[in-house]
């Protein structure tokens, strides 16, 4: 049982396997020397550092992947398959479940590639995420309007767009880690939503089924700092 002391309950907040492995030993080391305020904070910067850089790459990013790829690729059959053309941008109210789902997992999926530049991430690949991240939450947004009866066109380009071209900007920085083949398939990806046919989405959706093979756990580790 850890031992209770100031600053010990700071310790619940890091990863299960971090705990297991060093929760005690840090727990008698704050039972020796009583942390103060800043003390407190460093436990907390700590426990974030080790949520974003496990020693073992997690396996959710590839499953995201995987059900945002296979949402994609089936809200993009449906659509390909209807007898008339959707009116742009593409979407059907039957399909925008679907691709909801697609873009909450497909966030979820890069925030994981974006994991694998570890501490090397510099700022312009902390941007590229902040920008995926606002991307992905307005294009979400946008569906939600849509599936709500609210006008969803031009908002909904323009976040998915802006979530494709900060993707690519993810997958650059991976190839400039030397993350070659994540790097690769995650900059082509994105790019089947720039063009302005539901048929693309096939495409978008079987990269994305790439991108969770690629991110498996049989996956390179991850790109060291």
């Amino acid at each position: 049982m850890a031992i209770r002391v100031a600053g010990s309950g700071l310790l619940r907040l890091y990863p299960p396997e971090w705990r297991r492995r060093y929760e005690d030993e840090v727990a008698a080391i704050l039972a020796e020397r009583p942390i103060d305020r800043r003390g407190r904070i460093d436990l907390v910067r700590g426990s974030l550092d080790a949520w974003l850089h496990p020693r073992r790459p997690s396996r959710v990013p590839s499953a995201a992947a995987f059900v945002g790829g296979g949402a994609w690729t089936a809200a993009g059959a449906f659509v390909v398959a209807q007898p008339v053309p959707p009116d742009w941008p593409g979407y059907l109210i039957d399909v925008v479940p679907l691709t909801m789902i697609g873009v909450g997992a497909i966030l979820i999926a890069t925030i994981g590639a974006w994991l694998r530049l570890g501490d090397g991430a510099g700022p312009w690949a902390r941007i590229a995420l902040d920008l995926a991240i606002a991307g992905h939450l307005v294009w979400f947004g946008a569906l939600t309007a849509a599936l709500l009866g609210g006008d969803y066109g031009l908002s909904t380009v323009i976040a998915s767009t802006t979530a494709a071209l900060a993707s690519v900007a993810v997958g650059a920085c991976l190839l400039r880690a030397g993350d070659d083949r994540l790097g690769v398939v995650l900059v082509v990806t994105p790019v089947a939503l720039l063009i302005t046919s539901p048929a693309a989405w096939l495409a978008f959706g079987f990269g994305w089924a790439v991108i969770g093979w690629l991110q498996g756990p049989r996956s390179e580790p991850l790109v060291p700092a």
